[in-house]
């Protein structure tokens, strides 16, 4: 008996492949990752830098949709306004009016106002800034951008105010069981400051009275009239 012993060429073909898609990326302008490819090393490790290579991997496909709006929907729409302006009986609707496809203008539009309204937002979070920034009228303007009606997504003053009194009442740690009850009258602050440094009690150690102050022993205490 005689064996015959084949080379493995599995790793050139590998290689092969991986040439090949890498040309077929190029040529169709969609990235592997795109379309759910793993693996990617490099800048696609992070989710700031695989959102920029989807970002610039959709700009062949804005293309492709405008070049739709500006040789297909714009023509079209011209024509169906010269022949309603030349040929309708209606008066009415007669005008001096250009016709303009903005389906991809309007969506790059909005995107880029979204962008800028969040940077807006994150550079605005600094304690130096927040009174400068009207904070509600951003948040409207950001469910604005991303197509969500804003009266329902988004809280008015007194809403917001109510809000985050919940959030701190349900935040707010649960006293212990036997403890004596914390704070003031409705739950406000403590009557008498907390001289102990160990924060939240109702009952300190105070400071020493003065001479002259009230509460001081050498003070000469006033000798009521005898009857």
């Amino acid at each position: 008996m005689f064996g015959t012993k084949f080379p493995n060429v599995a790793a050139e073909n590998l290689q092969l492949f991986d040439k090949a898609r890498q040309l077929a990326d190029e040529s169709t302008g969609m990235p592997s990752f795109a379309h759910g490819q793993t693996g990617v090393s490099g800048v696609g490790r992070t989710a700031s830098g695989i959102s920029m290579l989807m970002n610039a991997a959709s700009g062949s496909v804005k293309t492709i949709i405008k070049n739709v709006d500006d040789y297909l929907l714009a023509p079209l729409g011209k024509a169906f306004f010269s022949f309603n302006m030349q040929f309708d009986f209606d008066q009415s609707i007669k005008g001096d009016l250009e016709v303009t496809a903005r389906g991809t203008e309007s969506l790059m539009a909005n995107e880029v106002r979204s962008q800028r309204l969040m940077q807006f937002l994150q550079i605005a979070s600094s304690p130096a800034l927040m009174p400068f920034a009207k904070f509600p009228y951003i948040i409207r303007e950001i469910a604005k951008s991303m197509d969500l009606d804003p009266d329902k997504v988004t809280n008015n003053m007194d809403e917001a105010m109510r809000q985050a009194l919940l959030m701190q009442k349900a935040t707010a740690p649960a006293p212990a069981e036997g403890a004596p009850p914390v704070g003031g009258p409705e739950g406000g602050p403590p009557p008498v400051a907390d001289m102990t440094g160990g924060g939240g009690g109702n009952i300190g150690v105070g400071a020493a009275p003065v001479p002259g102050e009230q509460g001081f022993a050498g003070n000469v205490q006033a000798v009521p009239p005898q009857a």
